[in-house]
């Protein structure tokens, strides 16, 4: 295996969520009879602030309240919910800040009371430090400045004393070596104070940054042939932590994602099954040879989700077209060329994917990606549940600085957020809560919630199931920066 290991070339990325270069948290479901679209922006440190927002879609609300919940300790052992401010200028809109103290799995628990009564509904989060804040040059300039004239003007202080406070009343002032002396030390004493400080703001950084920013467990990824057959072997890398227990999303324990680069032209949706121990295994499609980039979405027990990733080049050739689990999928463009004015896409059996573009899709800026599955007519196609939803979108950026996995309900990992809801009701503390993901009013479109976290030119890779298969359309998409 250690053979194996050395293709892998490791890339661990600076994102802490389960999802690449894309922190921000977007949800759209169902609180009691009011539907909501939820977005919450982590905080970088930990403690940190979250700011939530909370947008009603449909009705009246009178009162929404947000609530921070750590999976050990319940909704018992968290503050008092806080009330979450309606926006000026934003009718249906609420803004709230939630302190997050302590790293690990949280979840958001949303309340909104109005005339129909009131629901909950709970969004799954990660609270992690991701983030080493840098002081701005002229900031530190500006500190050691004021800190020398501080040195300065107390080594003064300390001659002055040492010269004039034992003088007698009236008498004439001169230089003394007791106040010389005086000052010698006091220098001393200060430069090994600020000395001992900065060794103490050293130490106090390096554990920040080696234990307490967050670090993704590596992953391994290997390919050898067998029986004819490409097999892609994951070994999961995180001794030291122990090997969390995974649970399954959508009834698997690992979604990989396999792309091309840089052409993005071959894609792969995976799901390898765990081997033995920590090794998880899967036939790889007739993929062309290259790089490619591997994400691993995977949610612990704990609820606490992440993306796995690593690069791994595919040499052998193979014209095997078997897969290991039915619900597997791969497409390969025959042209790596731009599509960016392309909105509307070829998929097998005569069906269209088409894509409803609404304007210039702009970073940082709430927006809805909205598909449809046409017939050669030009009616809805009837879609088939393809891993308990009517579809998924896939979402990477060209350098592969952002990816993302997206539902009709957003980008949560569903199996987190049962996981929160359950334990719940067997504490007995909401043994009646009940979660709805996503809206049932969006007609024979999907709809995919997002928000694009930077500027740039994006791949989006649509699955949907229908007529018994899996079929995979894509589109690009150019990102524009956000007008101020």
């Amino acid at each position: 295996m250690r053979k194996l290991l050395a293709l892998v070339c490791f890339l661990i990325l600076p994102s802490a969520r389960a999802h690449i270069g894309s922190p921000n948290v977007i949800y759209e479901g169902l609180a009691g009879p009011y539907p909501l679209r939820v977005i919450i922006r982590p905080p970088g440190v930990v403690p940190g602030l979250a700011d939530i927002s909370v947008r009603v879609l449909q009705g009246s609300v009178a009162r929404v309240t947000v609530l921070p919940v750590r999976y050990d300790t319940g909704s018992r052992g968290s503050p008092t919910p806080d009330l979450a401010s309606p926006v000026k200028g934003e009718p249906d809109l609420y803004s709230a800040q939630l302190w997050l103290m302590t790293s690990g799995a949280y979840s958001i628990f949303v309340n909104a009371e109005g005339p129909a009564g009131a629901g909950t509904t709970v969004i799954p989060i990660n609270s992690v430090a991701t983030t080493r804040l840098q002081m701005p040059w002229w900031f530190g300039g500006g500190l050691l400045a004021f800190a020398i004239f501080l040195v300065l003007a107390l080594v003064s202080i300390v001659g002055a004393a040492v010269r004039e406070g034992v003088l007698p009343p009236g008498q004439a002032v001169a230089r003394s070596w007791r106040a010389r002396l005086g000052m010698g030390l006091a220098a001393v004493l200060l430069v090994l104070l600020l000395f001992g400080g900065r060794k103490w703001w050293d130490s106090v950084d390096s554990d920040y940054r080696n234990n307490r920013l967050y670090k993704p467990a590596p992953i391994g990824a290997s390919v050898r042939v067998e029986d004819g057959r490409r097999v892609l072997a994951l070994e999961r890398l995180d001794n030291a932590r122990g090997r969390p227990r995974l649970i399954p999303d959508h009834g698997k324990l690992m979604h990989v994602f396999l792309m091309r680069k840089p052409e993005q032209d071959a894609f792969a949706h995976l799901h390898p099954a765990h081997a033995k121990q920590h090794m998880y295994e899967s036939l790889l499609p007739n993929l062309p040879a290259g790089t490619y980039r591997v994400y691993a979405d995977v949610t612990h027990e704990t609820g606490f989700t992440q993306t796995l990733t690593t690069e791994i080049a595919v040499t052998n050739a193979s014209d095997s077209t078997e897969l290991s689990d039915p619900d597997d999928a791969w497409i390969v463009s025959s042209s790596s060329s731009s599509h960016s004015d392309q909105t509307a896409f070829a998929l097998p059996e005569g069906l269209t994917l088409k894509w409803d573009v609404a304007g210039v899709l702009s970073a940082n800026t709430e927006t809805s990606l909205r598909f449809r599955v046409l017939e050669t007519n030009g009616t809805p196609a009837v879609l088939e549940p393809y891993l308990g939803m009517r579809g998924h979108a896939v979402i990477e950026e060209k350098e592969g600085r952002v990816f993302t996995h997206l539902h009709p309900f957003g980008n949560i990992s569903m199996a987190s957020q049962q996981r929160f809801v359950e334990r719940e009701r067997t504490r007995g503390t909401k043994p009646n809560l009940e979660v709805v993901c996503g809206l049932p009013n969006k007609g024979d479109a999907l709809v995919f919630p997002y928000e694009f976290p930077r500027p740039g030119q994006y791949r989006i890779w649509v699955q949907v199931k229908a007529r018994g298969q899996i079929m995979t359309g894509f589109f690009d998409a150019r990102v524009i920066e956000k007008a101020t």
